[in-house]
């Protein structure tokens, strides 16, 4: 559960109120880097050379009897995982509520608070597409601490009016069976994402293999990309009431260029700290060039606020503004920082 929601939010009587369906899902929110990064991920993970030489050279999201007999084999069991969406309002179209992406993760089935594996017969029963056909979810999810309260279908927890909040429902919008087990001399094929360098490609490579094709050790919830905390949240659902949607987690440049921030990927020093990286803004209105930064409670300590104050400093010298709120502004006077962001935005 989401905790320490802003009072004026709250005052909305709709904003505790889960919307009735059908919902419609704006991808426009999620980075293209992000989007394609996900793309193939269905049926059996990681897509190895082995799995393709086993099934004639033709992959479905159903194991064929070449890979059925690969993975008996080898005795290779298997974890369902979801990829999980986390949505905010973006408007209505055509009577139909549009839903933006502030997050997505990873979560595996589970039973009994256990990471549930399976072997591959079983699998190649399994029909993921009808499954997902029954509109799959996570109730009173909260994807900054990875809780949640139950899992289900949304037509029939979301029938009828029921009190509850739109960002703690998480939409599953694809599943996949991942390997526990890749045997090394095994080659795991991914697609080219025409990354600019061979040392990018092979960094990028890596990091996609620990962020998706890592077995899970228990039941949480992998942050994949979004927003880092709940007062990141908050503005971006007040901002939506005014029509703003900026895009989450953005890294600037010295440059000036910018990137969608990765989570784990970013998070690698390599990457993370390379020649040129000024900062990452929270959110990051692209068209304005306008920075926005939610700070906790540490960016008060003085030799943190020099850091801010330089870093304001160089986004100002590439035409980028910056608006740094803090925390507790954000929590018990969002109006206001509403009218500050709309300010700087020349609104």
């Amino acid at each position: 559960m989401i905790e320490n929601r802003p009072a004026s939010l709250l005052a909305d009587p709709a904003y505790s109120i889960l919307p009735k369906l059908p919902v419609a899902l704006d991808w426009s929110s999620v980075p293209e880097l992000i989007r394609v990064a996900t793309l193939d991920l269905g049926g059996v993970q990681p897509i190895t050379k082995a799995m393709t030489e086993a099934a004639g050279g033709r992959l479905h999201d159903k194991p064929s009897e070449g890979e059925v007999e690969l993975f008996q084999k080898r005795g290779t069991n298997f974890q369902l995982i979801s990829i999980v969406l986390s949505c905010v309002p973006a408007g209505m179209v055509d009577d139909v509520l549009q839903v933006r992406p502030f997050a997505m993760t990873l979560i595996p089935a589970s039973k009994r608070d256990k990471v549930q594996e399976t072997a591959i017969d079983l699998v190649a029963k399994l029909d993921v597409n009808a499954w997902l056909a029954t509109e799959p979810m996570y109730a009173g999810y909260d994807p900054f601490s990875g809780d949640w309260s139950l899992s289900g279908n949304l037509p029939g927890y979301m029938d009828g009016e029921r009190k509850g909040h739109l960002d703690e429902m998480g939409f599953v919008i694809d599943q996949f069976f991942l390997a526990t087990e890749v045997p090394e001399d095994d080659e795991v094929l991914t697609m080219d994402l025409k990354m600019p360098s061979e040392q990018m490609k092979a960094r990028y490579e890596k990091h996609r293999r620990t962020l998706f094709f890592t077995p899970f050790k228990r039941v949480e919830a992998r942050r994949v990309w979004g927003a880092e905390t709940p007062i990141e949240l908050f503005v971006l659902q007040a901002l939506a009431k005014e029509n703003l949607h900026p895009a989450c987690q953005m890294l600037i440049m010295s440059d000036g260029a910018t990137f969608p921030s990765w989570y784990h990927l970013w998070n690698d020093v390599e990457f993370r700290h390379t020649d040129g990286l000024v900062t990452e803004a929270d959110l990051f209105f692209e068209k304005e060039r306008v920075a926005v930064f939610c700070d906790g409670g540490f960016h008060s300590r003085p030799k943190q606020k020099a850091k801010d104050a330089a870093i304001v400093e160089k986004l100002a010298a590439l035409g980028i503004r910056s608006v740094r709120i803090p925390g507790d502004e954000i929590r018990n006077d969002l109006p206001k920082v509403i009218v500050r962001v709309k300010e700087v935005l020349g609104q």
